[in-house]
């Protein structure tokens, strides 16, 4: 994994991920409402239902969106969009309901570091940033990137 020091300086550079306060909201509902993707059902199903619609991929680009698979702990899935590519191994991902404490809270999570930790570095697998514990969590799988039209 490589997660050394430029990945520690940028988390001290974010700082902590900005958590807004509004109404308790979804992913589904925070990536429909905060970019033109006219996509809908539950978090996993995004990426087969973008197919052949938009384009997808392994590599992160700016307002993409990153589809998590779902898990015995997410039976919905879970997706995010990409806010910034730090570089080839890391982002900064916007999305809401996601918290290490307690399960889904309903909050909106911004600039939150992600990094690829997959075996083979493709992105089939993520770790995100968790506030809570000040630490990067354990790996969610992923199905890729949908990419703005």
């Amino acid at each position: 994994m490589r997660l050394g020091r430029s990945v520690f300086l940028l988390v001290l550079a974010v700082g902590i991920a900005t958590v807004s306060k509004a109404a308790a909201i979804d992913c589904v509902q925070y990536v429909k409402s905060s970019s033109r993707f006219e996509l809908s059902g539950n978090a996993w199903s995004w990426w087969d239902r973008a197919a052949g619609v938009y384009d997808r991929g392994s590599a992160p680009r700016l307002g993409a969106v990153l589809v998590f698979e779902r898990t015995r702990r997410m039976p919905a899935g879970h997706i995010a969009l990409v806010s910034r590519v730090v570089n080839p191994y890391t982002v900064l991902i916007d999305h809401a309901n996601w918290s290490a404490v307690g399960g889904s809270d309903g909050q909106v999570r911004r600039g939150v570091p992600a990094i690829d930790c997959s075996p083979r570095h493709d992105w089939s697998a993520v770790c995100v940033w968790n506030t809570e514990f000040q630490s990067f969590g354990r790996p969610y799988a992923t199905a890729g990137f949908i990419y703005p039209g």
